[in-house]
Parts: C-alpha cells; sequence; structure tokens
C-alpha cells in the first residue's frame, strides 16, 4: 500500500471552505485575544472566531480549529447545548466539574460525525489514534483510573467500531459507556438524540440521573441524586 500523502495548506483550506459553507449565520473574527474560541450567538444569530494575540505566529491545531467550528454548525442548525454544555441555575460546582467532561465527551459522538463527513482524511486519522491510544492503556490491566478515562475510552472504542466495522470487545462499566454510545446514531444530532445519551451515559455510574429543564430560554442540564429505596 502507498504511503499517504501528507495534507497540504490547500487540503486544509478545502476542508475549511466546505465546513464554513454549511453556515447560514455569519462567521465573524476578532483578534488579540487571551485565547482560541469560538462562540456562538443565538440571539444576534451569529458567530464569532477569537484569535489569541499570538496568531501572527501559532495559529491553533487545524484539528482543533474544525472540532470548535464544527460544535458552532451543530449549534446553529441544532440547539445551543451542541456548543457546550449548559447547566441550570444553582447547580452544584462540583457536580457541574465531576460530569462536564462527560457531557462533552457526549457532544463529540456528534461532531466526530460531522466530520467524518466533511474531512474523513483527519478525523478518520483521529478515530485510529485515539483507538490505539485505549486500547494501549487497556492492555495493561488495571482498575480504570476515572470516569473521564472511561468515557473518553468508551467512545474511542465505539468509535472505532462504528466507522470502522470491527467489534471490540469489553467489560463491566467500559461495555455498558460503549454501547451507549453505539445505540446512539451520531449522524442524527437532536436535542432528544443527545438526551438519551447523556442519561445513559449518566446512569451507568448509579450515582445520578440527567435530565433537561427549560431556563433561561431554552433547556439546560439537572443532575440529581439517584434515589434509594
Amino acid at each position: 500500500m502507498p504511503a499517504k500523502r501528507p495534507a497540504t495548506p490547500e487540503d486544509h483550506r478545502a476542508i475549511m471552505d466546505a465546513l464554513l459553507a454549511r453556515f447560514a449565520w455569519p462567521v465573524e473574527e476578532e483578534y488579540m485575544h487571551e485565547a482560541f474560541e469560538v462562540i456562538t450567538d443565538h440571539a444576534r444569530r451569529k458567530h464569532t472566531v477569537l484569535w489569541p494575540r499570538d496568531t501572527l505566529n501559532r495559529e491553533p491545531a487545524f484539528g482543533r480549529y474544525l472540532h470548535e467550528m464544527a460544535h458552532a454548525l451543530l449549534a446553529e442548525q441544532v440547539h445551543p447545548q451542541f456548543s457546550r454544555p449548559y447547566f441550570a441555575r444553582g447547580l452544584d460546582p462540583a457536580l457541574k466539574n465531576t460530569y462536564s467532561p462527560l457531557l462533552d465527551t457526549a457532544l463529540d459522538w456528534f461532531v466526530q460525525a460531522l466530520l467524518m463527513e466533511v474531512a474523513p482524511g483527519p478525523q478518520g486519522d483521529d478515530v485510529d489514534a485515539r483507538y490505539r491510544q485505549a486500547a494501549s492503556v487497556l492492555r495493561q490491566g488495571g482498575a480504570l483510573p476515572s470516569v473521564e478515562f472511561v468515557i473518553d475510552s468508551g467512545m474511542a472504542l465505539a468509535s472505532f467500531s462504528h466507522y470502522r466495522g470491527l467489534e471490540v470487545d469489553t467489560q463491566g462499566k467500559l461495555s455498558e459507556v460503549v454501547q451507549a454510545f453505539l445505540r446512539t446514531p451520531p449522524d442524527k444530532p437532536t436535542l432528544f438524540t443527545l438526551h438519551g445519551l447523556v442519561r445513559r451515559l449518566v446512569g451507568v455510574f448509579g450515582m445520578h440521573t440527567a435530565h433537561l429543564v427549560h431556563e433561561h430560554g431554552f433547556e439546560r442540564w439537572r443532575l440529581d441524586p439517584v434515589k434509594r429505596d
């Protein structure tokens, strides 16, 4: 098999143009900010790309730019929750810290599917790399280190299974996480499918339940302790 040709700046530009062509709302740019960020303003129906002060010397990685722009597109086309997780007012900050990585990864399941359409080469390479990384750690055995690791590894294994058509052998909570992703069609991003995925993922750990409440104009996440009999 011939070696894969490295992507050129022209390749990257073509992918970026293909993604930007899907936006209906304007995409504006601002410079001299502290860090790279993409902000979706639903009230004004626009997106703003914030570029850091050192942009002239070091732009954010191409993959990160695509990833954040995909979040913005889904937030425009589907629901604000697809830009980042929004929590209900008054939620314990400790719960936000615990479950934010889980909610981020649930969103990434849909972002990844969009990028597999727009940039199948780079995104496919990312699927393979994340699978190899997760498999390498899991082969070492031992207890899984954290909820975040279980969720990230579960998505990596589920992604490899979904896009490469190969079964993955898992057990315990990791297997439940993999199945939660695989039961969710990533190419059908709706608030309903996101809600179902998040509820299944949170339910794997048996400590809380997650549901959406309408607050400040749109739905936000609330987490409640599981009721014990």
